[in-house]
């Protein structure tokens, strides 16, 4: 069986503007995010706001990227900037009551973001 990637048009669109942006910009990790959302959407990446909130208390100042959906599962404590394809609305909610950013990757790649302040999670 052949490997799939995404089929949904307007993910295909947004892996083809990160991977112009890893060139433009000469950031590696708008590449590495590209290449996970390349995956079938099974084989994806789903977090819960509660992973978020240890790797808020490990890692501070730092926004996360999720190459996947962002569930509600759990709670956060921290002020948490999150990137990622989706988000549940319990997930966006959590995030944006401590004052966070819950952000789409296909607004952030218009954003202009230091690379040393992102952080790929899985």
């Amino acid at each position: 069986m052949n490997a799939t990637g995404p089929t949904k048009q307007s993910t295909k669109i947004l892996i083809d503007r990160l991977e112009k942006k890893a060139k433009s910009e000469k950031q590696k990790v708008w590449k590495a995010v590209a290449e996970k959302l390349s995956t079938p959407t099974r084989r994806r990446a789903a977090v819960n706001v509660s992973k978020i909130g240890a790797l808020c208390k490990k890692f501070p100042g730092k926004t996360f990227i999720v190459a996947g959906k962002v569930l509600g599962e759990g709670k956060i404590e921290e002020k948490a900037s999150v990137m990622a394809l989706d988000f549940s609305k319990t997930a966006r909610k959590a995030i944006e009551e401590k004052k966070g950013e819950a952000i789409l990757l296909k607004q952030a790649v218009d954003r202009k973001i230091d690379a040393s302040k992102l952080m790929i999670t899985a």
